[in-house]
């Protein structure tokens, strides 16, 4: 079968990584574009990028048309649980505006195509208090402004999308890490000060928030991985499934800051900072994956270790001089 694949929010985190493996697996005849209100500056050979604003729905729309794709994988939008609540009107645009706009350009210009949402296992929210890896059957209980802007946005694809004749995989990642993430995450932060510890360009001690709250980390790695993989068997789904990207196992955020200080190669103190500690009424976090595995056959299969070594040596990159 030949794929037409094009990754929205393909300057970011996720989309960069996505961008690479999909086009490192293309097939002859296959096409990768990718857009963005920020696009990489290096494209793989024979990918067309894009600077489009999700906003302006008619560029958006031109853009479908002319490269018909026959899958989507929707990575745009504002992605940060912090951010997200310091400017809660602005995510509400862009995560559900953005998205309608990005529905109806693929209802006008990809009849019969894929969709994959990347959605957040964030919005099962509340229902985490039962204290075990939860699967697709659970009821969503958003905590947050940013899980309520994910789980509008499939409410509304779920309406918009089917009824079109386009496949709809929603899908629910839960926290993953890798090289090239920004600090306002919880491991690139750690690694990030290590790196500048280790150069000399602050002092020995590391500032934290709660390391007590256990959450499901994937590699980025194996994210992207579960995404190709539905890629590749979405002709085998229904008109419209959920499905969980995660290990099923809650770690405490304790354990990633061990791994990484076992790496370090100075000593540093670690230090709670009163900025750094966020309320959250969640202790732990997991999902249960196990439908995307009978589905595709899935599984994560990048070790934690190897991830921590990773990103810290991307850290170090960052601050050489």
């Amino acid at each position: 079968m030949v794929t037409r694949i094009l990754i929205t929010g393909v300057g970011g985190f996720v989309g960069r990584h996505a961008l690479r493996a999909l086009a490192g697996a293309r097939a002859p005849g296959d096409a990768i574009a990718g857009l963005g209100l920020h696009v990489p500056e290096n494209a793989p050979e024979g990918v067309s990028l894009a600077a489009i604003d999700l906003l302006d729905g008619a560029t958006l729309s031109r853009f479908f048309a002319a490269f018909a794709p026959t899958h989507v994988l929707h990575l745009a939008g504002l992605s940060s649980v912090g951010q997200a609540g310091g400017a809660p009107a602005e995510t509400w645009r862009v995560n559900l505006l953005g998205v309608l706009n990005v529905a109806e350009a693929m209802v006008a210009g990809a009849p019969g195509s894929t969709f994959l949402f990347a959605s957040s296992g964030e919005v099962y929210g509340r229902a985490f208090l039962a204290g075990e890896a939860l699967d697709e059957t659970v009821v969503p209980q958003p905590a947050n402004t940013y899980a309520r802007t994910k789980l509008a946005a499939e409410g509304l694809l779920a309406d918009v999308l089917p009824a079109a004749g386009i496949r709809l995989v929603t899908l629910r990642p839960f926290n993953h890490i890798g090289p090239g993430q920004d600090e306002r995450f919880v491991v690139p932060s750690f690694a990030g000060q290590i790196a500048r510890i280790e150069a000399g360009l602050s002092e020995p001690v590391l500032d934290v928030g709660d390391l007590t709250a256990r959450r499901d980390f994937l590699d980025v790695g194996d994210v992207v991985a579960a995404y190709a993989a539905v890629i590749r068997g979405s002709d085998s789904l229904e008109p419209r499934s959920v499905f969980n990207v995660g290990s099923g196992r809650a770690r405490p955020i304790s354990d990633l800051l061990n791994g990484l200080r076992e790496q370090a190669r100075v000593p540093f103190e670690i230090r709670v900072a009163a900025d750094r500690l966020r309320p959250s009424e969640i202790p732990t976090a997991s999902g249960d994956a196990s439908a995307l595995t009978r589905a595709t056959g899935w599984k994560p299969r990048i070790a934690l270790a190897e991830s921590l070594t990773r990103i810290l040596d991307d850290a170090r990159a960052r601050v050489r001089p």
